[in-house]
């Protein structure tokens, strides 16, 4: 066949057959066929075996022994006798990108992972299935993936990172606080859409549903399903389960923020309901804190009104030494029993709003609840609405109680004018009473004194104590807000806490899929943030840096200061009073300002940051690929950083046993990802005359072939040069 230079390979047939091979030569010259290169390079397979382990007869686990790592596929065959009967019997499964010779004989090479007696399992992960673009640089292109391992190849400016970011775009996953070129990649999803364009990514979650997510550029993403809007879906958790993104050179990253942002990434959307929880609780301080600061405002306004008081109260008495307060009391009294009645009047307005505000609440509410049908349990059901029936029928009694309320206010009107006909009736009596006492002061010799005056002041008085009681009233209940502002602290403290202890259940069982790379946690640990925040909101009021370093040592958070404020202001030494007066002032921000947790990454022990550019970005490729509960991995030139010795010994054999249960998208120029990780899809990207292109394919087609010796070989020449090379440098055997 090699003389007819005809390419080909060996199935050996009915290999446990009495005549079959394993049983027509011995046990020796087993040995020597497995070591023949004739045979290591055509023998592809063995067909029908059946024994595992049998000591009295040549079986797998023999001729395993013999032939070691040359063993190759075991295969089924049908035997058919016509084309009807060709499929019959047992069946095996070849994994193929392309329907050719080729494909078939790298399958039966590559046997461990392209050849099995089973059908593909169903997919159990969520994936991207493609990404389009509509307008834009890329206008009209569309992307496929595999569900499993996916590389885009091109040269430098070719595109292939802009499909990578528009789909991290897409798919609304961060950069991270601390990424690395965030610059370059804040510009590149702008550059590619332009004004107006959009992106869709068309998506499968775990229970095979199809999802399209599209983004225009500038605006939410939105999701569809058949074509319809799903408001409320979450991309990254009910489509997407946890995806991964990293930019280029963020492997290697390993500066202060790393930690959190690598913690932010893992996590991800399972944060979403402590924040919330967070956000309520935040809800709940600003409350209390804005009810305390009233207060305060009450206690200011307090001492100023009891102060008028006092300064009218001595005016009057000036006025009743001259005899004043006998002569005008009947007018003087007539004008508080008016200001009894508005007094009344206000009441009376206020009480009947609010009644009205809440029967129209409960009228929109309960008109909302429609009657319901029970499957199972209708005839209690039917009793239930009954009851509903009877709730609404009570809104209908309140609603006659804001008749009787306005009717009594018709009354309480009718009252009040009868008192100001009264009064209005007295005014020449009181103008009378007014001349002659005017007169009797002149005569004395007093003309400082008139009696409007000792109106006005006698009304003001009335005024002023009235507002006196009532802040009286309020002002009491001051250790009560500041209780319901030590309550929230605490309510807010426990939020903050149960997201710690979430996060530190989710590193346990991250930290426990490998053992080289560790992350640890600390609540509350940023000591220097928590600094920063009290040199930022006291800047300029000339309190030295070293009581804020104090009060960070002393103090666990913002919270505890507040408590034990008068103490935390002697800090500030000379400046203590300045210290409290602006810590009044900032209060909410303040004590709702989240110190946040401190995070180590550790490797082998040591602190990622102490090890090599190289160690870094290994350690964490390979804790990445460990962690099986991500459904989808993006990375920017995973490769960068990393020498190919590591990218192949330690990267791309995991990623061959692991890819079959998640996603991996790769933007590369490593030939080792696409060619020895076997990527079930390579995507060459190119761009010609300022027109993107791409050609998507599998690593079995001649296309595909072609694309990345060109592009990831230096081309045919240089690739088969390198060939020649390295065939030369081949050590030689010993000589016997």
């Amino acid at each position: 066949m090699e003389s007819y230079n005809k390419d080909f390979f060996i199935v050996f047939a009915h290999v446990e057959a009495p005549s079959g091979l394993w049983n027509e030569i011995d046990g020796g010259r087993m040995q020597e066929l497995a070591n023949d290169p004739l045979i290591q390079k055509y023998c592809l397979g063995f067909q029908k075996v059946r024994t595992h382990d049998k000591p009295d007869k040549k079986c797998r686990i023999k001729v395993q022994q013999w032939w070691g790592n040359n063993y190759p596929a075991e295969l089924e065959g049908s035997d058919p006798k016509s084309l009807g009967e060709v499929g019959r019997g047992k069946e095996c499964f070849l994994q193929l990108g392309d329907f050719s010779f080729d494909a078939v004989r790298y399958a039966l090479t590559d046997h461990p992972y392209r050849t099995s007696k089973n059908k593909s399992p169903e997919l159990k992960h969520s994936h991207v299935n493609a990404i389009r673009f509509e307008g834009g640089l890329f206008d009209g292109k569309r992307v496929t993936f595999s569900p499993h391992l996916n590389c885009l190849i091109g040269i430098q400016g070719s595109g292939k990172s802009s499909v990578l970011e528009c789909l991290r775009y897409a798919l609304n996953l961060e950069f991270g606080d601390k990424a690395q070129d965030k610059e370059y990649k804040d510009g590149l999803v702008p550059y590619v859409l332009k004004s107006g364009g959009k992106v869709v990514v068309e998506a499968t979650d775990r229970h095979s549903t199809r999802y399209e997510v599209r983004r225009i550029y500038g605006h939410n993403p939105d999701v569809y399903v058949a074509d319809q809007l799903q408001p409320g879906v979450s991309i990254r958790g009910t489509i997407i389960n946890k995806p991964l993104y990293f930019g280029q050179k963020d492997l290697a990253a390993a500066g202060k923020e790393f930690g959190r942002d690598l913690v932010e990434k893992l996590i991800g959307d399972g944060l979403s309901p402590y924040r919330k929880s967070i956000e309520e609780k935040k809800g709940e301080l600003e409350q209390a804190v804005e009810a305390l600061l009233s207060l305060q405002s009450d206690a200011d306004n307090l001492a100023s009104l009891e102060s008028n008081l006092k300064d009218i109260e001595f005016r009057l008495e000036q006025f009743d030494k001259h005899g004043v307060k006998p002569k005008l009391e009947k007018q003087v009294e007539f004008g508080n029993d008016l200001a009894f009645c508005e007094s009344v009047d206000e009441a009376v307005v206020e009480w009947k709003e609010n009644l009205e505000s809440v029967i129209g609440e409960a009228d929109e509410r309960f008109e909302e609840i429609g009657l319901h049908k029970s499957k199972f349990n209708e005839s209690i059901f039917e009793r239930y609405a009954t009851q509903i029936a009877k709730i609404k029928e009570t809104i209908k009694t309140v609603k006659t109680v804001t008749v009787s309320i306005s009717a009594v206010a018709t009354d309480l009107g009718a009252l009040r004018n009868e008192l100001e006909t009264t009064r209005d009736g007295l005014k020449e009596e009181f103008a009378e009473i007014e001349r002659e006492l005017v007169k009797a002061l002149e005569s004395n010799g007093v003309t400082s004194i008139q009696p409007d005056d000792y109106i006005k002041l006698t009304e003001r008085k009335t005024e002023l104590k009235t507002s006196v009681a009532e802040l009286n009233k309020r002002t009491e209940n001051h250790s009560e807000k500041l209780g319901q502002v030590r309550r929230a602290i605490a309510g807010l403290n426990e939020a903050w806490h149960g997201e710690f202890e979430f996060i530190e259940t989710e590193l346990e069982k991250i930290n426990s899929a490998q053992s080289s790379l560790y992350i640890s946690s600390e609540f509350k640990g940023d000591k220097d943030a928590f600094q920063k925040k009290l040199e930022d909101t006291f800047r300029g009021s000339n309190i030295r840096k070293e009581s804020f370093h104090g009060l960070v040592n002393e103090y666990v958070d913002l919270g505890s200061i507040y408590v034990d404020l008068d103490e935390a202001a002697k800090k500030a030494r000379s400046k203590s009073e300045t210290f409290s007066e602006l810590f009044a002032k900032y209060l909410f921000s303040l004590l709702s300002y989240q110190i946040p947790n401190k995070y180590e990454v550790t490797y082998n022990g040591k602190p990622l940051k102490s090890h090599s550019l190289g160690q870094r970005a290994s350690a964490m490729m390979l804790f990445l690929l460990s962690q099986d509960d991500n459904d989808l991995l993006l990375i920017d030139q995973p490769e960068d950083d990393l020498d190919s010795q590591t990218v192949y010994e330690e990267v791309v054999k995991l990623l061959r046993k692991i890819k079959a249960k998640q996603q991996f998208i790769f933007a590369t120029h490593n030939a080792n990802f696409p060619v020895l990780g076997d990527a079930e899809t390579v995507t060459a990207c190119s761009v010609e005359n300022e027109t993107f292109n791409v050609v998507t394919g599998s690593v079995d087609s001649k296309d595909c072939q072609t694309k990345i010796i060109r592009i990831m070989e230096g081309g045919p020449e240089a690739f088969d040069r390198r060939k020649t090379i390295y065939q030369i440098w081949k050590p030689k055997e010993s000589a016997c």
